[in-house]
């Protein structure tokens, strides 16, 4: 498959680029070794802490540290790095703000489950149906806090990876999760459907 592609066989970009992701998994970033031999000025920018923890040894070359709160400039956007230790989860995790176009890239937070069209009206109901069944996001009350301080960046877009995006007011509906969440799962958060 690779060799009919072409992509990964040999270098196509020759720019110096930035790739990054929401925290370490498989999913989110199984394919930058190869993404990093086929573009080699390319760099992973990850929060110091995911640097320090996963990425160093995981890279193919050192990764750029970005400060929790950072923003690079990408020549007309800037993309802030937001640090959300355990929400979704992985202690390394971070979202990524796109501060032009208002976009949160919001890697596994709105997780859906099935088929969905690109873009919904009501990202908010999928997504509190698949925590209760996959259980993925760390119990307690950081996924709700950390759900409202998003909420304060009034983004315009919630991308997210599984599933539909969303375009409209994406402060209420980061507001409309914590408030399901609370709602669903309590105080002890996501394990409690477990048991």
């Amino acid at each position: 498959m690779r060799s009919r592609i072409g992509l990964f066989s040999r270098p196509r970009i020759s720019h110096k680029s930035r790739i990054s992701f929401g925290h370490v998994e498989a999913d989110e970033c199984g394919g930058m070794n190869a993404l990093l031999r086929a573009a080699p000025n390319t760099t992973v920018a990850f929060g110091a802490l995911g640097c320090a923890v996963s990425i160093r040894d995981l890279a193919d070359r050192p990764p750029h540290p970005v400060p929790d709160g950072d923003a690079l400039d990408l020549g007309g956007r800037r993309v802030r790095f937001v640090a959300t230790p355990h929400v979704p989860h992985n202690w390394e995790a971070q979202v990524l703000y796109e501060e032009t176009t208002r976009t949160l890239l919001c890697g596994d937070l709105f997780t859906q489950a099935g088929r969905s069209r690109a873009i919904d009206d009501d990202v908010v109901t999928p997504a509190l149906d698949a925590q209760a069944s996959l259980a993925s996001a760390a119990p307690g009350p950081a996924v709700p806090a950390v759900l409202r301080w998003l909420a304060e960046l009034q983004p315009e877009t919630l991308a997210t990876m599984h599933g539909a995006s969303f375009v409209g007011d994406g402060a209420s509906a980061l507001d409309s999760f914590a408030t399901g969440w609370e709602a669903r799962f309590g105080a002890r958060g996501a394990l409690s459907t477990l048991r």
